[in-house]
Parts: structure tokens; sequence; C-alpha cells
């Protein structure tokens, strides 16, 4: 019978000298990000950023709430927070960024005044690739990231939403709104953004939410060749601009309103909407080729 020494030499003179090593899969989970941005200001986009960070929240899902909008960054008023931190103390090297995060009573994690990432794409190449590591180890702690963009068309606006895994239009009724929805969908399209969505705000009744969003649909498919998909219609409810005047949930204040009932609503279709990827969001964020939704 042979000895475990004899068997092991017999191993090695069989297996080649140059056999290459055995790749090793990376395993780590990536959150599924969503971008929720507007063509115009005043639709609601912030407050439907931080409810859908507050839902995803009691639903178990551990989520970060990126405040994106560079001009006017205020998602920590609307939560009544003062952070001592944020993204442009990183950018100054005076912190760690995981520093920059802060918990929130309702339970998600804020990065808040994300000035400093509008000239992230002018940084020196070490700089970009320390902040790209540094939100990339950040985010595989979260199942989500909320992302609050600034309203319009602007370039960075854009490069945020493109490269999320799903975009979230918000609109409202206006005929306004209707035509800048349009010319954000349209800069979407041409960014390759891989999903989008959209959600009517302040409807006065789901008749006039399903109207406006046919007649954005009906412009898209026709000339940019996508369908959209529709995630809902909110309500035009008054305790919403009292809640940001007096910095309460509206979720958690008003839990059977019409508003927070639609609000989970689109919060469990995001989270049932499985997407397919294998970068993360910061990852395609900084990366200098646009984002196609290839997965190959």
């Amino acid at each position: 019978m042979k000895d475990q020494a004899q068997k092991l030499r017999e191993l090695a003179r069989s297996t080649p000298i140059n056999s290459p090593p055995a790749k090793t899969v990376r395993h780590y989970r990536l959150p599924r990000s969503i971008a929720v941005t507007s063509g115009k200001g005043g639709v609601g986009k912030s407050n439907i950023a931080l409810y859908l960070a507050v839902s995803l929240t009691a639903m178990k899902k551990k989520v970060l709430l990126v405040d994106a909008d560079l001009g006017l960054a205020n998602a920590h008023i609307l939560l009544g927070v003062a952070p001592k931190r944020s993204i442009a103390h990183f950018m100054e090297n005076t912190c760690r960024l995981e520093e920059c995060i802060s918990t929130v009573s309702t339970g998600f994690d804020l990065l808040a005044g994300a000035s400093g990432i509008e000239n992230c794409a002018n940084s020196d190449t070490l700089a970009l690739m320390r902040l790209q590591q540094a939100f990339e180890q950040v985010e595989k702690e979260y199942d989500f990231l909320v992302i609050d963009t600034g309203a319009g068309i602007g370039s960075v606006v854009t490069r945020f939403a493109a490269n999320a895994d799903m975009a979230l239009v918000i609109m409202t009724p206006e005929p306004t709104s209707l035509a800048d929805a349009y010319a954000m969908v349209k800069v979407l399209t041409e960014r390759s953004s891989p999903s989008l969505g959209v959600v009517v705000n302040m409807a006065s009744n789901d008749r006039e939410g399903t109207e406006i969003f046919d007649k954005l649909n009906t412009l898209v498919v026709k000339f940019l060749k996508r369908p959209l998909v529709h995630f809902g219609t909110l309500p035009f409810y008054p305790e919403v601009g009292r809640a940001v005047r007096r910095q309460y949930s509206i979720l958690e204040e008003h839990k059977n309103s019409l508003f927070s009932i639609r609000l989970h609503g689109i919060a469990r279709r995001l989270q049932g909407n499985e997407i397919l990827r294998r970068q993360g969001f910061f990852e395609r964020l900084f990366h200098k080729k646009p984002y196609n939704g290839d997965v190959s």
C-alpha cells in the first residue's frame, strides 16, 4: 500500500509546473442604487427620496441616503439633523468617509452635503482613486443607496442619475413638469441609463396621475423608442408641507394616509425590482466610460 508521502510525490510529478493558479472569485453584495431625480425643482423630489429611505428601512433594509443635490443640499434640514462632517471634509483629507455618515432617528444613514463631488471629474488620478475606493468600501455595507440628485438636466445631475441601477423621475401633472420630465428622460436615455421609472406627485386623483404619465410615456416611446415604468401616483397632501416645516415624518405620524400607503407601495416595487449587475454605483460613477447596462 502506498504511503501518504508517496502519493503526494506522484501528485506533484503529475501536476504541470507552469499551471496557472486557481482563480479567486470575490463575493460581496452590491446595494441597489436608486437615483431620485427631476427635470425641475418644486416637484417634491427630496421629500420622496427621504420617505423612500424611511420606508425601505421599515422593511428591514439597510439604507444610505446620499444627498447629491450639490447646489441646495438639504436632506439634513428635512431630517432636522446637523451633521458635523460632509463629503467636503473628506475631499480636504481631514476625515475618513465613514465619519461623514450619520445615522438618523428613523434608522437609515445619511451622507450629507455632497458638495465636493462636483469637482471629482477634474481631480488628479490619485485623489479620484482614493475617493472611489472609499465609496466602494462604504457601499458594501448597505442594501440600498437612495440618491437625492439636484433638479434639472445639468451634467452632474444626469451623471448621478444615469449611473444608478434605477433613475426614478419625479413629475407633477403640470404641463411644464411634463416638458421637463421628457427632457430628463431624453438626456438619461442618451447617457444609457439602464432603467427608468416615473412617479407622479401632487396629483388630485389617480386618473390625473395616469393621464399625465401616459402623455409622457407616449412621447418617450414615439421619439426615444423605450417605454417607461409607472411606479405610482402620490396624491396632493397638504400635511407634507407641514411635515417639512415641523421636521417630522409623514410615514410615522400619518401611517394610514393615502400618501403613506402609496409611498410604501412604491418602495415595495423598488425592492422587488431585481437588477443584474457586476459594478457598484460608485464604480460606475467614477468610471470614464458611460455605463450601458451590459453585464456580460
